[in-house]
């Protein structure tokens, strides 16, 4: 059994009716690819069979690294609502059946950390089972933004070699027919809470800070409840899934962090 190098895993633990499974997966998902960013379907006989404790179990084994998980069982193709179970790799991990229809809606809002687990936790029915939309904190907002105005708030430098390796990153995306991103406003202890978690396996993660003296300062930082404006792009070569990731200061659009993530080569 092995367990892929992905963002999200959507891992299929029942394979005893292929028409009920297209059916609930289409409720969940609606017309997809085997890869819904980040939600990647994992179809794998070897899984077959398994409880979800005994999943776990060899998770824990292999570490693979996930911030978070979905599972479908045999639950999922039989029970009225459908309900995968979505997984923290938190300790201990908090388990959370999600009815079929909130699957898209879930992933995507603790993968921007616009919520948290809790939220979705304390708004599940008397049974356990998340089945509608959460009174939410802050509602997700987007804003594009030109590429020229972040370099203009990065100044003429000279800069730090870090900041210049995004700076010349950032240069590369723009000369890709890349004039814009779209950046979504997120909390900073959300930010904190994902931060503090362990990256995916199958990346070397470079952390790149600024205005901080360390990774734990900048950490510190972000507790003070605030909002900033997080975006990503892709880097010109290598694997598709390489990318820059970074956080704004949402009135001056000041680089306040960027991460770089590399996948190991195979």
């Amino acid at each position: 059994m092995t367990f892929p190098d992905v963002d999200i895993p959507l891992l299929r633990l029942d394979y005893s009716n292929e028409q009920a499974w297209n059916d609930v997966l289409h409720t969940a998902l609606g017309e997809q690819s085997e890869r819904t960013d980040p939600l990647t379907i994992v179809d794998d006989p070897d899984f077959d069979g398994i409880d979800i404790d005994e999943l776990l179990a060899r998770l824990n084994e292999n570490d693979p690294g996930y911030r978070f998980l979905v599972i479908a069982d045999t639950r999922t193709l039989t029970e009225t609502d459908h309900p995968f179970t979505l997984v923290t790799a938190t300790d201990p991990p908090h388990r959370l059946p999600l009815a079929a229809h909130t699957v898209s809606d879930v992933v995507a809002n603790l993968w921007i950390s616009n919520l948290d687990i809790e939220d979705y936790l304390s708004a599940a029915d008397p049974d356990g089972v998340y089945r509608a939309t959460p009174p939410q904190r802050t509602e997700p907002q987007e804003r594009t933004i030109e590429v020229e105005e972040i370099f203009d708030a990065m100044g003429d430098g000279p800069w730090p070699g870090s900041l210049d390796e995004f700076r010349l990153g950032l240069r590369e995306y723009r000369a890709r027919a890349g004039f814009r991103v779209v950046a979504t406003l997120v909390d900073t202890q959300r930010i904190r809470k994902n931060r503090s978690l362990r990256p995916l396996s199958g990346y070397l993660k470079y952390w790149d800070v600024y205005g901080h003296e360390s990774y734990t300062d900048y950490l510190a930082s972000l507790s003070e409840e605030r909002q900033v404006l997080s975006f990503e792009f892709s880097l010109m070569s290598g694997d598709p899934n390489n990318h820059w990731r970074a956080i704004l200061d949402p009135s001056t659009l000041r680089v306040l962090a960027a991460e770089r993530w590399i996948k190991h080569s195979t």
